[in-house]
Order: C-alpha cells, then sequence, then structure tokens
C-alpha cells in the first residue's frame, strides 16, 4: 500500500521521469533477486528471451578405498557437463574426511593435488532444509551460503553409494542423481544382496558370508565349510566395497586364507561366491516413480582374466 501511494503521489505531482527511475530500479531488483545469474550469450544476440541455468554440485574424492577411482570419474564428468545449461560447483572429499570447495583446473582433479589449491575453501552440505545449500567457511571466520538445484555424488564405494551421504542430501532437501538411501544401502552390501535375491528367487552365484572376526577364532572350520559347499574357482571378496577393491580369484582350497585376509582388511563381513563361466552384461536404468529407461545392454571387452576397474 504505501508503494501505492508513494508511486500515485509521484504521478500526481507530475514527477514522471522520478517515476521511471524507481519502476526500473524495482524491476532490476526482481530481475537480481530472481535470477542471481548472468544473462546467457544467446539473450544477448536475442535468440532466447531469458534463461537461468541451473547449479550442479559434482562431488567427488570420499573417504574411501577408492578415492582415486572416484577422481577419474568425476573428472570425466566435469568435462562433459554442458556449461551453456549448467552452472558448476565442485565439492571434494579427502581420503580423510575433509570437505573442500574446489574451483580451481580439473587436471588438478586427475593427479590429486587439487586439495592444495588456494581456491580450496572449507565447505559442507546443510541437513537444514530452510539454508537448502553449500555452506562456505570464510577466512574471516564468517560463511557464505551457495544455492544448489541438483547434488551429483561421483563417490565409490563406502560412504559414497552406501546410504550414508544420500541419507544426507535427503534431509538437505536438495534435489540427488542416483540411487535413494535404502537401494544404496542395499546393493552396497553383498550379503544383504543376496539375501534379498535369495527372498525373491531370483538366480544367483551360490554364496556364503561370515564376520572376518570369526574366521580369525576358527579360521579352518570356514574354510572347510567353503571347499564342502561351493566349487572351484571362487571369488572371495569384501561385503561393502566395489571397483574389485579386495577381491581375489581363489582356484583351491589352500589358498583361501590370504584371500580372506585380504577381504577382512576392506570390511568386517567377507562374502565368498562360486566362480560362473559365461557371458557379462550390463544394462542402466534411469528413472524414479514414473517412466523407466532403460540403456542397451553392454559388454566390456577384455582379454584379461580378472576384470579390475
Amino acid at each position: 500500500m504505501c508503494a501505492i501511494r508513494f508511486v500515485y503521489s509521484h504521478i500526481l505531482y507530475g514527477k514522471r521521469v522520478k517515476l521511471l527511475v524507481y519502476c526500473s530500479f524495482i524491476l532490476l531488483k526482481i530481475l537480481f533477486e530472481h535470477s542471481k545469474k548472468c544473462l546467457r550469450s544467446d539473450f544477448l544476440r536475442g535468440k532466447e528471451p531469458f534463461i537461468m541455468k541451473k547449479t550442479v554440485c559434482v562431488i567427488f574424492g570420499g573417504a574411501s578405498s577408492e578415492y582415486e577411482v572416484s577422481l577419474m570419474s568425476s573428472a570425466s564428468i566435469i568435462r562433459n557437463l554442458d556449461t551453456e545449461k549448467f552452472d558448476i560447483l565442485t565439492l571434494g572429499i579427502t581420503k580423510d574426511g575433509r570437505w573442500l570447495l574446489y574451483s580451481g583446473a580439473v587436471e588438478n582433479i586427475e593427479n590429486n593435488t587439487w586439495m592444495n589449491s588456494e581456491t580450496a575453501r572449507p565447505a559442507f552440505i546443510s541437513p537444514d532444509k530452510a539454508t537448502n545449500g553449500l555452506v562456505v567457511l570464510n577466512a574471516d571466520g564468517s560463511y557464505t551460503v551457495l544455492k544448489v538445484d541438483v547434488l551429483f555424488p561421483v563417490l565409490h564405494g563406502k560412504n559414497g553409494e552406501d546410504g550414508t551421504i544420500q541419507g544426507l542430501f535427503k534431509l538437505s532437501g536438495i534435489p540427488y542423481v542416483g540411487c535413494g538411501t535404502l537401494a544404496s544401502a542395499v546393493c552396497m552390501d553383498k550379503t544383504v544382496t543376496h539375501t534379498l535375491l535369495s527372498a525373491a528367487n531370483i538366480e544367483q552365484a551360490h554364496y556364503l558370508w561370515f564376520y572376518a572376526d570369526r574366521y580369525f577364532a576358527d579360521g579352518e572350520k570356514i574354510r572347510n565349510k567353503i571347499a564342502a559347499r561351493l566349487n572351484f574357482p571362487v571369488f572371495v571378496k569384501p561385503a561393502n566395497a566395489g571397483s574389485s577393491v579386495g577381491v581375489s580369484k581363489v582356484t583351491a582350497p589352500e589358498k583361501l586364507d590370504a584371500a580372506i585376509r585380504l577381504a577382512a582388511e576392506n570390511d568386517t563381513k567377507v562374502v565368498v561366491e562360486e566362480g560362473i563361466v559365461g557371458q557379462e552384461v550390463e544394462c542402466a536404468v534411469l528413472g524414479n516413480r514414473g517412466k523407466s529407461v532403460a540403456s542397451p545392454v553392454g559388454e566390456i571387452g577384455c582379454g584379461c582374466r580378472i576384470l579390475r576397474l
């Protein structure tokens, strides 16, 4: 009401120039508050009326044994994101768990020197939905909030694919790429995956699993059980790991001990699966509650005996 009276009074007194300046100021303020983005070059050339770019935060690294794999994956994704459509933030997590907003060259992510850059600043995703963004800590003790439209985790293994960080995303209220908390946890823990597949009567490799501490208490008993139940060769692996970390192919019972000890270095649970001679293919599925889209079926060409990613 005050603004209406203000404008009306200026009209009455004939101060049309001041009114025009005032209205222009209000218009600019509205545009600034709603966009806070630069106009695209296409708009300046008259091709498009106005487009706001979405802010995508790519999260890489992670406190995981698969940290190095994440660096390679994230560098590839960052290079291929369309900067005409997206503003890109890169949030790195060091192997010891420090979170840093990084804005330097992608090459430094690949060679693992990114955390030493002057551009790296402490930052974290706020679980407070009212914040709805990235909290960046400044040198003077203050902080800045950067709004984020989509979180894109490119994290492998523990603390990245096991539902841990997905729970944080859920609390933050920010949309994110990938599986939800439950699906991530189920797919990461091979003992849970096997149990659910068995309950659904879905065919799978014969297997057994055990806690590592039980093996160290009575290893001979467990090795005998493996030899009695499974045909060799078998694959011994940590229950919660990926990218072939801690995985061994065992061709004879006497080689089990070393393989089990290696797997136990990466998780408290160990899975032993019977080897299957066959063709391995993969298919990605994208979708939420609505229509799902499946990718073409793919196969990794490899002349090696064991594919290690």
